[in-house]
């Protein structure tokens, strides 16, 4: 714009001198034509500016991270007057989110519309806003520009991913008495423990019928019964904090967090393959019961948000936890790194008879390198992880 106002005054300038040099009616009617066309080029951007609209969509406002999602924007002149020229900017909520466009100038004709699609890739999971910034548009001269307003905004999804992992190294219930007052325990159909009578509350598939035709009476069947091997998976979703050690363009909360996620519906997904029971544990909400539905599990671990507790708050919680002696096989703890809290109640944990696996995922310091080394003495797995996703697995 600033080209075309030196352009345009060069113009009149040149004309001022032919008026000068020259002084005819021609060059006065080209003077007063090139002094009146700004005018009309504001009074025609006014005009269009008026009735210019701009729509938009996703065409997936829900996906997995690595997927891409098309930005689909529609701009409609609706006026009689053409939009010479608009500028529209695409922002993001965060540096996580990649366009494949970010400026985009457009010319309208009148009553004409135009569709604008690219692509957006996250590089990480999470919630993003994402819209227009700012609509700028252009008179014919180029010499006015006027802001339209847009604050509609769309707001996308990002699922964490689901990696294959090694199996988790879970304790594994022994076979027994069945409980029916216990909804951990699973019964075997094919074994039959004993005989008893006829309760309310049986099935007809309990009822023993030939034994009951003989005795003349309903006689009930017990089976034996697999106790449901249990986990519970335990995430510190306290905030995280970007202190410049982790990404140079901003993003390590954003990293850190998904690097976390990824593991941890990675691991659930795989405790689940091997039909153990699962519940998950973190701030700001209930336990969830225990399941081995891996798609329930999965929409509840989606919900988790990191954005509302201090770590200290997470250090309680874990220490609460650690006090309650749950009758629990396995205990999943995912944390940024092993602190002084976390090292305690690991250590409670195991000694109430838990099998606890702890995932860590900052690099380890002299500190952290001791209590690793004691945990692992006592039995108690800390598997590594990279602090980002991209990067293989890595167990110990």
């Amino acid at each position: 714009m600033f080209r075309n106002r030196i352009t345009y005054l060069a113009v009149v300038v040149i004309l001022l001198m032919l008026v000068y040099l020259y002084e005819s009616g021609m060059t006065y009617i080209a003077l007063y034509m090139v002094l009146a066309l700004p005018f009309l080029s504001l009074l025609v951007a006014l005009a269009s500016r008026r009735r210019f609209v701009v729509s938009e969509k996703l065409s997936n406002d829900d996906i997995v991270k690595g997927e891409d999602v098309q930005y689909i924007l529609t701009v409609e002149n609706r006026g009689y007057m053409p939009a010479s020229s608009v500028r529209i900017r695409f922002k993001a909520s965060s540096p996580a989110i990649e366009t494949d466009l970010t400026n985009q100038y457009v010319s309208i004709g009148a009553r004409k519309s135009q569709e604008i699609v690219f692509n957006i890739t996250a590089r990480y999971r999470g919630h993003y806003e994402i819209g227009i910034l700012n609509i700028i548009i252009y008179d014919f001269l180029g010499l006015f520009r006027f802001r339209q307003k847009h604050d509609k905004t769309l707001t996308l999804m990002v699922r964490p991913r689901v990696r294959d992992i090694e199996p988790l190294p879970l304790m594994v219930s022994q076979t027994g008495s069945e409980d029916i007052r216990d909804a951990l325990f699973e019964e075997d159909y094919a074994t039959i423990s004993d005989l008893r009578k006829y309760r309310p509350t049986d099935g007809y598939k309990r009822i023993h019928w030939k034994v009951s035709a003989k005795k003349n009476e309903l006689i009930s069947k017990n089976f034996e019964g697999t106790k449901r091997n249990t986990a519970a998976f335990i995430i510190d979703n306290s905030q995280i904090f970007d202190g410049g050690y982790f990404m140079e363009d901003g993003t390590g909360a954003a990293a850190l967090e998904d690097a976390m996620m990824e593991s941890f519906v990675s691991s659930l997904a795989t405790a689940a393959a091997q039909r153990n029971l699962c519940g998950l544990y973190h701030l700001g909400d209930e336990p969830t019961e225990y399941s081995d539905n891996f798609a329930q599990l999965y929409e509840m671990a989606c919900r988790i948000k990191f954005s509302q507790f201090r770590q200290s708050d997470f250090e309680a919680y874990i220490e609460n936890f650690s006090k309650m002696q749950v009758d629990l096989e396995n205990i999943v703890i995912f944390v940024r790194e092993i602190s002084q809290a976390i090292y305690i109640a690991a250590q409670n944990l195991k000694l109430f008879g838990n099998n606890v696996i702890i995932f860590f995922f900052k690099e380890a310091k002299w500190e952290q390198v001791e209590h690793v080394a004691d945990l692992r003495e006592m039995g108690i797995h800390c598997i590594e992880q990279p602090e980002t996703p991209e990067t293989p697995v890595e167990t110990g």
